[in-house]
Parts: C-alpha cells; sequence; structure tokens
C-alpha cells in the first residue's frame, strides 16, 4: 500500500483516526527541514508516517508510526 500526505489512516490495532501529515524522505511531503531532521533524530527513518490527530480534549496530537502498522481509512466510513 502506498500512503500519500493528507490520506486518513488508523492503527491496524484501533484508535483514533489520524490524518497523513508527512512522509520521511518523500521529496514532495510537506515536512520541512526541521520537522524532518528532529524525527530522523527522535529514530525515525525515511519512509515512516508522520499523523496528526485530535484527541478526545481536541488537542492536537502528533506521533511517527511504520507503514506496516497503519491502515488506510475508506472514505466512506
Amino acid at each position: 500500500m502506498e500512503f500519500k500526505t493528507g490520506i486518513v489512516v488508523q492503527l491496524k490495532s484501533g484508535g483514533p483516526e489520524m490524518t497523513i501529515k508527512g512522509i520521511i524522505g518523500d521529496k514532495n511531503s510537506p515536512l520541512n527541514k526541521t520537522e524532518e531532521t528532529g524525527l530522523k533524530l527522535g529514530g525515525f527513518a525515511d519512509g515512516d508516517i508522520y499523523c496528526q490527530w485530535f484527541n478526545d480534549s481536541n488537542k492536537l496530537e502528533s506521533a511517527c508510526f511504520k507503514p506496516n502498522m497503519l491502515d488506510e481509512m475508506d472514505e466512506d466510513e
């Protein structure tokens, strides 16, 4: 499965729906150099997926995941 910026995904184990903000190492990704460098320093690598979502308190959250941990959500759901 090929993930792209802007699509909605969810962890295979469940949890909130998340929007892909960017993909590390993708030249078309909207991640800026500072974001990408920070994620790489945090142990993430090219191809990892950076996602954002709102928690139950409407606070913006973000995290990075390996592609094999995510499923694309159907637009009809």
